[in-house]
C-alpha cells in the first residue's frame, strides 16, 4: 500500500461499491459508455500493487473490463509493464502497447481515480493500452488507419 494513501471520503453507495471492489479485488473498473468512444479505465492497481492504473477505449464494456482484470491478475503475480511495452499475449488476436497518458488527460478521463488518489502527495501513473489496426500498425505508425481515432484516441502525442 501506498505510505501516504488515505482512503477517500464516501459519500453514497457508489463509492463503497468502488472501495470495496478495490480492497476484495485489487481493482475497481470504471466503464465510461456514454463515453465518445466508450472506455473503461482502473482505479486501485497502483494502490494495491504499485502498478500504473490503466485505461483502454474502443472496446465492449465486457472486453475491456476482461482486459483490466487480466492486467491486475499480472500485477498481483508480480508483472508491471512500461510505457512503450509491446505485448503479444493480452489480445488473442493482435498485439497491444502501452503508452503513458500525460496528467493534461487526467481531468477529461480519469476522474474517479482521481477523487481516489487526491489525497496522496503525488499523482497516480496511468498507462493507456493501445490497440493497432488490423494489418497490426499502431497510430503512431506510417500507414495506420485515421478512421480507427474515432474508437481510441491516443492521449499522449507521438510526433
Amino acid at each position: 500500500m501506498l505510505d501516504d494513501f488515505k482512503w477517500p471520503d464516501i459519500e453514497g453507495e457508489a463509492d463503497k461499491a468502488i472501495i470495496r471492489n478495490v480492497r476484495k479485488h485489487g481493482c475497481h473498473i470504471v466503464g465510461i459508455r456514454d463515453g465518445n468512444p466508450e472506455y473503461a479505465f482502473s482505479v486501485g492497481l497502483f494502490l494495491n500493487y504499485g502498478h500504473a492504473e490503466v485505461v483502454i477505449f474502443g472496446l465492449q464494456s465486457s472486453d475491456a473490463a476482461s482486459v483490466i482484470n487480466d492486467i491486475r491478475d499480472r500485477a498481483a503475480a508480480g508483472r508491471s509493464y512500461a510505457a512503450g511495452d509491446i505485448c503479444d499475449d493480452i489480445l488473442t488476436d493482435r498485439q497491444v502497447a502501452f503508452a503513458e497518458v500525460p496528467l493534461q488527460a487526467y481531468d477529461a478521463y480519469l476522474g474517479t481515480a482521481i477523487w481516489f488518489y487526491r489525497k496522496c502527495r503525488r499523482p497516480f501513473p496511468c498507462l493507456q493500452i493501445v490497440w493497432p489496426d488490423r494489418e497490426g500498425r499502431f497510430p503512431w505508425q506510417t500507414g495506420h488507419d485515421v478512421a480507427l481515432k474515432q474508437y481510441q484516441p491516443v492521449l499522449k502525442s507521438f510526433s
